[in-house]
């Protein structure tokens, strides 16, 4: 799935797992974070990042990791789309499966998380962060792709609303 398409999803949705309503986190600001920390002169042992994802070694991401869910599962001859894409934190896409959307709702009928004060309004997922650290650090290919991804949507959205764009 181009990189493009799953940022438009992601601040479509607020960085909002569709399902329980939990904000999500970018996966590659938690591994920057990781980093910038222990090339800081950090000694301890750290559980941001892990490229699995296990509960023991990045806690956050094994539950808030934001990913990409299909709401009609693709391997049930769904659509391919962004109409049917959602942002969804990792425990909500391994519950879901390859189930239908209304077939979950009905077997896992859970009420989503609502904030105290109400959903969160300017919640980025850590981007903001991801693009900060990147200017730091040396990137993997993707997190390249991501942030030009990330840099694009920004002008988009600050050409659609008359806006400057700010440097990251």
């Amino acid at each position: 799935m181009p990189f493009d398409v799953q940022v438009r999803v992601f601040f479509r949705d607020a960085w909002l797992c569709h399902w329980c309503r939990r904000p999500v986190i970018f996966p590659p600001a938690l591994r920057l974070l990781q980093h910038f920390v222990e090339t800081s002169g950090n000694s301890r042992p750290l559980a941001y990042f892990h490229p699995h994802w296990s509960r023991h070694s990045a806690p956050l991401l094994d539950h808030l990791g934001a990913v990409v869910d299909h709401v009609e599962a693709y391997s049930r001859n769904s659509r391919h789309t962004e109409a049917n894409f959602v942002t969804a934190c990792n425990k909500c896409n391994a519950r879901k499966s390859d189930r239908q959307a209304s077939d979950y709702r009905k077997q896992e009928p859970g009420t989503p998380i609502r904030g105290k004060y109400g959903e969160p309004c300017d919640w980025d997922g850590f981007v903001s962060l991801f693009l900060l650290l990147a200017e730091r650090t040396e990137l993997r290919p993707s997190e390249q792709q991501w942030a030009l991804a990330f840099r694009s949507n920004f002008r988009d959205r600050a050409s659609q609303t008359g806006a400057g764009v700010q440097k990251m």
